[in-house]
């Protein structure tokens, strides 16, 4: 390598290392006017309409910022001397370590208020990757097996399959089927496999048992073909309550 291109490729190194270090600023300044939007100017930013704006999406986008600072950081001390080099990517670890733990702790347990309302809710809106509808409520796994007509009777049957201990289940009374025209519909009646239930009391799931769980809904004006939304109440083992929602049903 002759005398002359050593200076091009340090020239390189260090517009490179310029670029990298405006980008990780460029997107620490939006994050940082984002959460700020988020928390003291608009605490509830489901009111653009946009539903992408979820504080799971925040923690991922966080989450991406964050690796995305560490690797130009690593980018940025890779000349220094051995030593100190070496301290510090030991405290760039522990500071990743430190970050992401806090980013689960949000995950699991929201802080900023707009978050804590929407953990409360659970939205489905597709199929997965196996053609199932299913979420996880309070370790009980529960599956939209499908939804139909009997007479005028919204009726739909899920499979439950409780993955933790045995407990005691139950659909709150405010659980609701909406027709087209976004009329609630509230619970007529609930069939644990064959046998009538009383929808207001619990029944047992036992730990990695599918159960059959209909639930026949009160008349409705005219025969339903669409349904938004089913929203469940599920009653929690903490004696709080979950909603569940399966979006954009319809019925056979």
């Amino acid at each position: 390598m002759t005398q002359a291109q050593a200076p091009d490729l340090s020239t390189r190194s260090n517009q490179i290392t310029a670029l990298a270090a405006r980008i990780t600023t460029g997107l620490g300044v939006v994050l940082g006017g984002m959460w700020a939007m988020i928390t003291y100017l608009v605490p509830d930013p489901s009111v653009f309409g946009f539903g992408f704006i979820n504080w799971r999406n925040i923690v991922l986008l966080v989450s991406v910022f964050t690796v995305l600072g560490a690797l130009s950081i690593c980018w940025q001390i890779r000349n220094l001397p051995r030593m100190l080099h070496g301290t510090a990517l030991t405290l760039l670890v522990v500071g990743l370590s430190f970050a992401f733990f806090i980013l689960g702790t949000e995950y699991a347990k929201p802080s900023f208020e707009f978050a804590k309302v929407q953990s409360t809710v659970i939205e489905n809106d597709g199929n997965n990757l196996l053609g199932k509808r299913m979420e996880v409520v309070d370790g009980v796994r529960v599956e939209l097996a499908g939804c139909e007509n009997i007479g005028r009777y919204p009726n739909c049957t899920f499979i439950l399959t409780n993955l933790d201990m045995d407990r005691d289940f139950r659909f709150e009374n405010t659980s609701r089927f909406f027709d087209e025209s976004g009329a609630p519909v509230s619970i007529k009646e609930l069939r644990v496999g064959q046998q009538p239930w009383n929808y207001w009391h619990s029944f047992q799931l036992l730990r990695n048992v599918p159960t059959t769980v209909s639930l026949v809904f009160q008349e409705t004006g005219r025969k339903v073909e669409h349904c938004p939304s089913i929203k469940l109440m599920i009653s929690t083992r903490d004696n709080g309550t979950q909603a569940l929602k399966f979006n954009d049903v319809t019925l056979k």
